[in-house]
């Protein structure tokens, strides 16, 4: 784990290139992907897309890759502040290199903030778990905080809490769901992120939470990430928490831009999450069709556009192994 103990402020970041790739990518993606390189230099590091890496089925626009990267500049932003570093962040530094989506500047000596420290700390603890959570609803004041943290990075987030708004989120979810399941196009693009023989990218088996009669029979259902006919190992059936605390994180606009800072507030609530004992799940099918993404915006009143639908509670087991992740040389450019 990095502190900021094992550097100066003026160290050149490229002695430190492997440390902060390997830190930036465990970042989340859509299933898994990792669409992500990065390019270190003395004082600087480069984001960048990686396109043999997306999913043009279910991320067509690339919105979801997108999400991603900014998750891992957030990591990054974090791992100079614990070097004791300014940063800022660039988007889109340069217009002949497209796939440059942010440069992060590091400056000159200042104290990381006790948060940060506690952020980075909760990285090993971060998890996806699609298992059941313990029902206990995420309290009042920490939806406040939370939502203030999204808003602090240009998002916002939506809780979907009253009884009509469940069930039309929960309607589009179940819609959403059963449309991806008969399509061949996405269910083979599924497969490739899946499969068993995947050992540093994708969802594996182990990962894929509860069985598909489980997962669909809950208030919000989950993605059956067996493509609905793919022999897998039994799957637990013990039923998810009957009233799931659900919530839509949202953007101004629905612009790279807002894509990219869409991503570093989910990565600063995923952390402040798992540092409080909180985890989380995604219900993002109906925000990759998007009729459904423009009925769930409909829905909930939202004068931005949805960009993640969030399951949060405290897991009522262990938490998953951690998702496999590329070698570090792979990520490095």
């Amino acid at each position: 784990m990095m502190t900021a103990s094992w550097t100066p402020a003026d160290e050149d970041l490229r002695r430190r290139a492997e440390t902060l790739a390997a830190l930036a990518g465990a970042a989340p993606s859509l299933h898994n992907a990792q669409p992500w390189l990065f390019r270190v230099g003395e004082d600087h590091i480069d984001v960048l897309l990686d396109r043999s890496r997306l999913l043009p089925v279910a991320d067509p626009t690339t919105r979801q890759a997108h999400l991603g990267l900014g998750a891992a500049v957030f990591l990054l932003r974090l791992a100079l502040s614990t070097m004791d570093r300014t940063v800022e962040v660039l988007p889109w530094p340069d217009s002949g290199q497209p796939d440059l989506v942010a440069r992060l500047v590091a400056g000159g000596r200042h104290a990381a903030t006790d948060d940060d420290r506690r952020l980075l700390a909760a990285l090993p603890a971060r998890r996806t778990v699609r298992t059941p959570f313990t029902g206990a609803t995420v309290p009042v004041g920490l939806q406040v905080a939370w939502r203030d943290l999204a808003e602090a990075e240009g998002a916002d987030l939506r809780w979907v809490a009253a009884p009509g708004e469940r069930v039309g989120v929960s309607a589009l979810v179940t819609a959403a769901e059963r449309l991806q399941q008969r399509d061949p196009a996405y269910l083979a693009e599924l497969d490739r992120w899946t499969t068993a023989a995947n050992l540093d990218e994708g969802v594996p088996p182990h990962a894929f939470g509860v069985s598909a009669a489980t997962g669909h029979a809950a208030e919000f259902p989950q993605r059956d990430f067996a493509g609905g006919t793919r022999t897998i190992p039994a799957r637990p059936a013990t039923p998810l928490e009957s009233h799931p605390v659900v919530t839509v994180l949202h953007t101004p606009t629905d612009r790279p831009d807002d894509w990219l800072r869409g991503g570093q507030a989910l990565m600063r609530l995923l952390l402040t999450a798992a540092a409080e004992g909180y985890a989380s799940s995604y219900l993002n099918q109906p925000l990759e069709l998007p009729g459904l993404r423009q009925q769930l915006r409909d829905e909930l009143r939202l004068a931005g556009w949805p960009q993640l639908i969030l399951r949060l509670g405290r897991p009522a087991g262990p938490l998953p192994p951690p998702a496999p992740r590329r070698p570090t040389g792979d990520l490095l450019i």
